[in-house]
């Protein structure tokens, strides 16, 4: 099983720091992610802007 995260623990990771403001604007409080959940939210979020 996958560690999940909150939120603020992503943000504040070296792993997300280039994309912190997408972390704030498409995550939810309160729910925790695990890495692959975050990246895939990232990638259809971009996909979405192309």
């Amino acid at each position: 099983m996958e560690t999940r995260y909150t939120k603020q623990e992503i943000k504040q990771s070296e792993k997300f720091k280039r994309n912190r403001d997408l972390i704030e604007a498409l995550l939810k409080d309160g729910i925790y992610y695990t890495t692959g959940e975050v990246l895939e939210i990232i990638e259809r979020f971009m996909e979405g802007c192309v």
